[in-house]
C-alpha cells in the first residue's frame, strides 16, 4: 500500500513520529513533503537550527529543549509516519524562513567552492553556469528517509 497521499489535508507545521525520528512539515514541493527533523538538546549547534518553544513542545509531546535542523528531507508521502500535533504558526513561519535562509547559504557556498575548482576553457564565462540565488525554495531531489544513529527516541 503506498500510504496516505500529500493532498491528504496536512498542513505545515505538523508533528510526525516514525520509528527512530520524529518530524516536522514544513513545505510540500510538487508530488513530495518536505520535512525537517526534530533532534534533542545538545552543546552541538549549527545555524539551521530553531529551539523549540516549551509550550509548543508540550502541546505536541516533545521533551522540553528540543530544537528543529532546518535541513530538507523529502518524502513521497506520510506512509509509516504517526501524527502527534500540529506546531503554531508563527513557529511554522519561522521554520520555512530558516529552511530558506539554509538554502540560499548552501546555494552561496556551493557557488564559491565551484569558483575554486577547475575552470572550463573556452569562451563559456563563470556567470551564465554559476547558481542563482533567487531566494526560491530550491529543493534536492529525492531521497528516502536516513537512519542517523543521533535520532531523537521519545519512547
Amino acid at each position: 500500500m503506498a500510504g496516505p497521499s500529500p493532498a491528504t489535508g496536512v498542513r505545515a507545521g505538523a508533528v510526525f513520529c516514525s520509528a527512530a525520528t520524529w518530524w516536522v512539515l514544513a513545505a510540500r514541493q510538487g508530488a513530495a513533503l518536505v520535512f525537517c527533523p526534530i533532534l534533542p538538546q545538545s552543546e552541538n549547534c549549527h545555524r539551521a537550527d530553531v529551539p523549540v518553544p516549551w509550550a509548543e513542545a508540550l502541546q505536541v509531546g516533545c521533551p522540553d529543549g528540543t530544537r528543529i535542523r532546518c535541513c530538507p528531507v523529502l518524502r513521497a508521502s506520510t506512509h509509516r509516519l504517526t501524527r502527534r500535533g500540529q506546531f503554531g504558526t508563527s513557529l511554522t513561519d519561522c521554520i520555512v524562513t530558516t529552511l530558506s535562509a539554509e538554502l540560499r547559504h548552501r546555494q552561496q557556498e556551493d557557488a564559491a567552492t565551484s569558483r575554486f575548482a577547475t575552470r572550463p576553457r573556452g569562451k563559456i564565462s563563470s556567470f551564465h553556469t554559476s547558481v542563482s540565488c533567487t531566494g526560491a525554495l530550491h529543493l534536492p531531489p529525492y531521497r528516502p528517509e536516513p537512519r542517523s544513529p543521533r535520532a531523537l527516541h521519545f519512547f
